[in-house]
């Protein structure tokens, strides 16, 4: 989605401060979001969600959620029921958009870097039988070595798993396996706690191993690492 924090709007009765605006496009339709966030110490009362409700109205939005760190008064729920207004906490906001949201993540990490894959498929490391000087093909396997870790977390976050009914990995991701083989894995991938965090940390590993791979790659190495293919 396109999101917009602290947002004003231009209604037929003057003008509302919106703490997130979010637009969703699917097959070519807008639908708009509107989110009231509170974080108070008290339940929010009924005259919290008119007002959210007349916004959400005016502004021509197709959902709108008020979310709070308190919970609601019985007349708040009343005053939300069989309406477009969704009232949540925290954790009940991001339970409805997770899933979507970490597929997203997943797509993203693999439409930027989905070259990486290639060189730990099970074919051989992409141009190494284009070397002939040993010193370059162990410097070489000595990178593809490094990134390993990388080569076999990766697969347990692709896009493609899901299709066919996949479940997420829980986190702190378990890497005992991994490590049990004598492979390095940063401590930065093992101590990751939030998916976010975890896909930063990948994003930026990756991003890293990619780079010193093309590098020894001689299918790769002369040419400017943003020009390069998709697949190596």
């Amino acid at each position: 989605m396109q999101a917009e924090c602290q947002v004003t709007l231009t209604l037929p009765r003057g003008s509302a401060n919106i703490d997130v605006l979010a637009e969703d496009r699917v097959e070519g339709i807008v639908h708009k979001i509107i989110c009231e966030c509170k974080n108070w110490t008290a339940a929010i009362p009924q005259h919290v969600v008119h007002a959210f409700r007349t916004v959400v109205h005016e502004a021509g939005a197709n959902r709108g959620y008020i979310i709070s760190k308190a919970g609601f008064q019985s007349g708040s729920i009343e005053a939300a029921s069989s309406t477009n207004i969704e009232l949540v906490t925290f954790e009940e906001f991001q339970d409805i958009f997770f899933e979507r949201w970490l597929k997203a993540q997943s797509w993203a990490l693999e439409n930027n870097y989905g070259g990486f894959n290639t060189y730990y498929e099970p074919f051989g490391i992409p141009g190494i039988h284009r070397l002939e000087d040993e010193t370059e093909i162990r410097e070489y396997q000595e990178i593809h070595r490094h990134y390993l870790y990388l080569g076999l977390i990766l697969p347990s976050f692709s896009p493609y798993r899901w299709i066919t009914g996949g479940a997420w990995p829980t986190l702190p991701f378990d890497c005992t396996r991994i490590e049990a083989h004598g492979i390095h894995v940063p401590e930065d991938i093992k101590a990751a706690t939030a998916y976010r965090e975890l896909f930063q940390a990948l994003e930026a590993h990756v991003d890293e191993g990619l780079r010193a791979l093309r590098k020894r790659n001689p299918i790769t190495r002369n040419q400017p690492y943003d020009s390069i293919e998709r697949d190596d």
